[in-house]
């Protein structure tokens, strides 16, 4: 667990157990340095930060697998912009 995480964290953001034990079961390959990532299709180095990606679109239900992490949250971050941008925040009505 990184050390700015608290016990809890990665369940109560919705990656449970079985998000927890396949991204334990990838990890040896992924260390190895000869999975791509499924976003990008680039080799994840060794060493290098990665999470356990979802398919876009599935709410968290399916996973696409390893992912560097600057391209997984990258994709999240443009995911909830467009989101932000298709249902923004009512503006208040002033009336004179």
């Amino acid at each position: 667990m990184a050390d700015h995480q608290r016990p809890g964290d990665t369940t109560r953001k919705g990656y449970g157990a079985q998000h927890q034990q396949l991204r334990a079961q990838l990890a040896p390959a992924v260390a190895l340095g000869t999975v791509p990532c499924a976003r990008c299709g680039y080799l994840i180095a060794p060493g290098e930060l990665w999470d356990l990606g979802h398919k876009d679109g599935t709410n968290k239900r399916e996973y696409s697998g390893p992912e560097h992490r600057t391209c997984n949250r990258a994709a999240g971050a443009a995911a909830r912009e467009a989101a932000r941008m298709a249902d923004p925040a009512p503006r208040p009505m002033t009336r004179w």
